[in-house]
């Protein structure tokens, strides 16, 4: 997961400003840091051993307290930079996307979650999940088109309601185009 962290942030230093690569890469960092949510797992299994066992606190359960909240503040930092850079929309989405992959890796390598999806509707029905989320991204990624509707037509051509050509927002399109000027 550090490898992959490391990458994401190799690709925003090195690649030009309008990469797609480094856009993706922005709206990915966010949500893999935030997924990172096996420390506030570990953290509450130790604290349940513990209390078992009529032991006090151990200090291993500050350290994943610490660094349950740590991940999770500083991943919606690199969320709240990716917002600056780019569309709310794109970052939001690719935050959720990158946050629901990060914690599935880590679910199935740290707690061997696969192996705990017993008949084949869980088989089935967790891809498929995984499938949906991936699908709703992209639909939220994908820049949207201008839908004119039956009827809407002549609002298109009335003048009135038209920005002047010399107009400091005649032309503008998305956020992005805005910021590269």
């Amino acid at each position: 997961m550090i490898l992959w962290l490391l990458f994401l942030i190799v690709v925003i230093r090195i690649f030009p400003k309008p990469s797609y690569l480094r856009k993706l890469a922005w709206g990915s960092l966010g949500g893999s840091i935030t997924g990172f949510q096996n420390f506030l797992k570990d953290g509450l299994t130790i604290l349940g051993n513990a209390k078992e066992e009529g032991n006090g606190v151990p200090t291993a359960f500050f350290l994943f307290f610490f660094l349950a909240m740590f991940t999770s503040f500083v991943g919606l930092l690199f969320l709240a930079a990716c917002m600056k850079r780019f569309d709310a929309t794109y970052s939001s989405a690719m935050f959720v996307v990158s946050f629901v992959l990060s914690a599935s890796f880590m679910s199935a390598i740290h707690y061997n979650t696969f192996q705990h999806l017993d008949n084949v509707d869980d088989l089935f029905l967790y891809p498929v999940g995984l499938m949906v989320l991936f699908y709703g991204a992209t639909i939220l990624i994908t820049p949207s088109l201008t839908i004119c509707f039956a009827g809407e037509d002549d609002l298109l051509e009335d003048e009135s309601i038209a920005e002047p050509p010399d107009s400091p927002i005649a032309g503008v399109g998305n956020r992005e185009r805005l910021l590269s000027k």
